[in-house]
């Protein structure tokens, strides 16, 4: 797929699926193809994988490998699926990206290289050209400051969409409409730019694509589903309702956030889905108080979801 195919097809909802494990630290392969089964029917538009809900800094190489097949061959070209490719060095990034191009993969992803934050301005473009240069594929910057370890700040971006002729587009894991606009002002609107989903009323209207979106639409893919559609219809009372929605639902998860990543765990498992280890690392069990707050958030979520009633069209995907 070429890259101006690639900004015309990789919008909306892009799910961050989480790489689940066995309870031994290796790719639970069977309950992935589930979990992208389950996301497809809820008619998310494409697949972001290895990122950071996708675990792929915690895994081997071969690791990575086998999740990436995993998902790119269930889907089956339905929707576009992203490889996040980021590694501390060009080196595994390059192994990972060729692998990523020879199963099908329509874009890689690249975090800035992480844990040597002192890298200069000069070495990371050049991270991000070698690995161009040897892998070919549409590239989406992975700006994730918060695990990196410094920004990839507009001009930059500017200066590796130059350098990098794949370049299209950048998720900014921690961005908001204002950072937004800033990017788009000196990339233009053809740069394809994902901000968290609390953010996709406004930012949808000033021109970004969509959301690559942890939180709520891991566990309830759903809603960012409805919402972002909602947008793509100009229906924007629903669209208001659906995004307030969100937010709420955020607001009444504040007090399991102490759990971590443990939170995606119960929350797939509330959803049906017997996984039986996420992150790949041990994590504090929620007090029986907690998981029935869990359980009655998203039982509430849901219930309101089904309330706002989708157009006709629409609601066959948001069963539950």
């Amino acid at each position: 797929m070429a890259a101006k195919d690639v900004r015309k097809t990789v919008k909306g909802l892009v799910i961050p699926i989480p790489a689940v494990f066995d309870g031994k630290g290796e790719p639970d392969l069977p309950m992935i193809e589930k979990l992208t089964d389950w996301y497809l029917g809820a008619g998310v538009h494409g697949f972001f994988v290895l990122g950071s809900q996708g675990q792929g800094p915690a895994c081997r190489i071969d690791q990575r490998k086998a999740v990436a097949e995993t998902v790119v061959r269930r889907v089956q070209g339905r929707v576009p699926v992203i490889v996040q490719v980021g590694a501390v060095e060009p080196y595994t990034s390059i192994e990972l990206g060729l692998h990523a191009k020879e199963i099908g993969a329509d874009a890689i992803g690249v975090v800035g290289p992480y844990y040597y934050s002192d890298r200069n301005e000069w070495e990371l473009v050049e991270n991000y050209r070698v690995v161009d240069q040897a892998v070919g594929l549409p590239m989406l910057l992975y700006n994730n400051p918060e695990y990196s370890g410094y920004p990839i700040p507009p001009a930059m971006m500017a200066k590796l969409r130059e350098t990098v002729p794949n370049v299209f587009g950048a998720k900014l894991a921690m961005g908001n409409v204002d950072q937004a606009v800033q990017y788009l002002r000196v990339l233009t609107r053809e740069f394809t730019i994902f901000i968290p989903i609390t953010q996709m009323l406004p930012g949808m209207l000033i021109g970004v694509k969509g959301s690559i979106a942890a939180g709520a639409p891991v566990t309830v893919p759903e809603a960012g589903v409805q919402l972002i559609e909602a947008i793509w219809a100009q229906d924007y009372e629903r669209a208001q309702k659906l995004q307030v929605l969100l937010l709420e639902h955020g607001e009444r998860m504040a007090p399991l956030r102490q759990y971590g990543r443990r939170t995606t765990l119960e929350g797939l498992r509330l959803r049906g889905l017997p996984v039986k280890e996420y992150p790949r690392w041990p994590t504090k069990p929620m007090t029986p108080e907690h998981l029935k707050l869990y359980e009655e958030n998203m039982r509430r979520i849901l219930d309101d979801l089904r309330g706002l009633s989708a157009p006709a069209a629409k609601r066959e995907k948001v069963a539950v």
